[in-house]
């Protein structure tokens, strides 16, 4: 039967239709509590107080989680269509409406470069928006986004996965980087770096697979390659001189211009790296624009991305 839930709006409340819609949508109560930062048994409460309301079972036990019932996923568009109607009235209330938590993912070296820039202007603009920051490596962040713990992320070159967004931000140059003591001929050629100490992101990294990569076009192996999951210290270590590792550009700036590191001339160069954000589709949500656009405001400030091609 069709639901009419505009006629029960006084009666079922927002957070019931968010706890339906994201526990339906991910299949796990505990899931929906963590998307929601409540606590599984505020979710199991809202969800019997929806069932109670429209007098109908809307989930049963599917192996360890659940799934909707037939009248679960009958319910289920026009709860969509609410929320969704919700949020596009609160997108048109103005910057002081976007308020509250928002778990936010980014790949390391694109928030060593703009991330203090991007709160600080957050912060001025949206004043009650707080952020709940992960930073680690493309690799570690976008099995949480996929899993739901996450509401937004800037990524290196993501995976394409069904019901998620991709907005291209643009290409993050990077480049091979060492410090002067190697002292390395003026255009660097892969034989010329297979006897000497590499440092990568773990494998199977965006990172790694650069390094691989870029030996493997000119047929050949580096002897070593150490692995470290930190973009920050993988920097560190090569302007120490320990070892030479491809990181962005933008992050060598400074050592650069103090004499510490040589960015690379190298043949073949290395690919730049696509940045995009990446969100749920259905969590297109004012707080998650209000944060990808704070990001495009900061990126338009500083000579970093390239357009991606």
């Amino acid at each position: 039967m069709p639901f009419t839930l505009v006629f029960l709006m006084n009666k079922i409340t927002i957070a019931q239709l968010q706890a339906f819609v994201w526990t339906a949508t991910i299949g796990s109560v505990d899931a929906a509590a963590r998307r929601l930062n409540v606590s599984q048994p505020t979710i199991s409460l809202r969800l019997k107080a929806l069932e109670a309301e429209v007098g109908l079972a809307l989930f049963e036990r599917f192996g360890r989680g659940i799934r909707p019932t037939p009248d679960g996923y009958e319910f289920l568009p026009e709860a969509r269509r609410i929320l969704e109607g919700m949020e596009r009235l609160s997108r048109h209330a103005g910057p002081q409406r976007v308020r509250g938590s928002i778990k936010v993912g980014c790949a390391e070296g694109f928030a060593i470069v703009c991330l203090s820039q991007t709160l600080e202007l957050l912060h001025e603009l949206y004043p009650e928006l707080n952020p709940e920051l992960m930073v680690a490596t493309t690799l570690a962040i976008e099995p949480e986004l996929n899993a739901h713990r996450l509401d937004l992320a800037f990524l290196v070159n993501p995976t394409e996965s069904e019901g998620f967004t991709l907005i291209p931000l643009g290409a993050q140059k990077t480049s091979w980087i060492a410090a002067p003591r190697f002292n390395l001929p003026a255009e660097v050629r892969p034989h010329d770096l297979t006897g000497l100490p590499i440092i990568s992101n773990p494998v199977g990294s965006i990172n790694h697979r650069q390094v691989r990569e870029w030996f493997a076009s000119a047929g050949v192996v580096p002897l070593r390659i150490d692995t470290c999951n930190s973009v920050a210290m993988l920097a560190h270590i090569v302007r120490a001189g320990v070892a030479i590792g491809i990181y962005p550009s933008k992050m060598a700036e400074e050592d650069v211009g103090n004499g510490r590191v040589r960015l690379l001339k190298t043949s073949p160069p290395v690919a730049d790296a696509p940045i995009y954000a990446k969100f749920d589709s259905r969590n297109d949500s004012p707080s998650v624009r209000a944060f990808i656009t704070t990001v495009r405001r900061v990126l338009s400030q500083m000579d970093y991305l390239t357009e991606v091609t």
